[in-house]
């Protein structure tokens, strides 16, 4: 749906105004509205649509950041489990959630657990728990992404709640996390749901993939590379930090020395993983 100019303004398409939003209630805390709204234009360009004005994107950030609070997203605590019918059975998950968001003390991340959060964790723990043990080994790591899920269907809630819908639509997140068998190929878009902490983090690990990608092409070809081949290999590097691994698979299918590269053949959960272990638990 394509967001067109009608008399009296922009028609601001459903997909753009859930953008908007969730940007809006997830960044409240560390990016300025006039800041946002101009990433927001970019964004929405990216996704095919007429942009709304940056004034009229200020706007739209102060009236989602200005909504009441709403009990659901106060801190939790157990004794909240009797008022919103949480199981008993998911409070030792519960409970190892809050240590790991206690333990991260950056600016940029995820906060205290939520009442809403653990309405979602307790849904979709039985799920989401085979796919968690599958991508990571460490308990940690697993209820990190656990966290991010279940941090990705709150803020849906909450984008839903402020757009007056009877319930939040969440087949795209379905979808992503828990209808595609093939894990290594459908965690590629898993990049647009991780906070910008996590994707700097797994920009910095590729920036080190860089130099070791450019050796061994030169092994490989038992020759230097010539400047045409390395500047190939440089812009994959700089799109895949800049926005991730769907939109290098792109660029390489138009880039016939970057398939000859094989660039777009870099195992994603490995660098979600080494990511993880150096940006939340205590490998410095």
């Amino acid at each position: 749906m394509t967001s067109k100019r009608k008399r009296g303004g922009l028609r601001i398409s459903r997909e753009v105004r859930t953008l908007i939003i969730s940007e809006a209630i997830h960044d409240s805390k560390t990016m300025p509205r006039r800041a946002l709204a101009v990433r927001l234009q970019d964004l929405i360009q990216k996704m095919g649509e007429v942009s709304p004005t940056e004034d009229t994107l200020v706007r739209m950030i102060s009236a989602a950041r200005n909504q009441q609070p709403s009990e659901l997203d106060q801190p939790w605590s157990i004794g909240a489990c009797t008022r919103h019918g949480i199981s008993p059975d998911i409070i030792p998950v519960l409970v190892k959630l809050q240590k790991l968001r206690a333990a991260d003390k950056n600016e940029r991340s995820l906060g205290e657990i939520t009442v809403r959060e653990v309405k979602w964790a307790s849904l979709l723990y039985p799920i989401a728990k085979p796919i968690v043990d599958k991508l990571f080994v460490d308990e940690a790591g697993g209820l990190w992404l656990f966290s991010l899920i279940v941090t990705g269907y709150a803020q849906r809630e909450r984008v839903s709640e402020q757009m007056n819908e009877q319930y939040p639509k969440t087949s795209d997140l379905d979808k992503l996390y828990f209808a595609n068998e093939d894990l290594e190929n459908s965690s590629e878009e898993w990049w647009e749901t991780f906070p910008p902490r996590y994707q700097q983090a797994i920009a910095d690990v590729l920036e080190q993939r860089r130099g070791s990608t450019i050796k061994d092409w030169e092994k490989k070809k038992g020759r230097p590379l010539t400047d045409d081949e390395k500047e190939v290999i440089n812009v994959g590097f700089d799109i895949a930090k800049r926005d991730g691994p769907v939109a290098l698979r792109q660029w390489v299918k138009q880039h016939s020395l970057a398939q000859e590269s094989k660039m777009a053949n870099i195992f994603w959960m490995e660098i979600y993983s080494i990511a993880w272990r150096r940006e939340y638990s205590n490998e410095r």
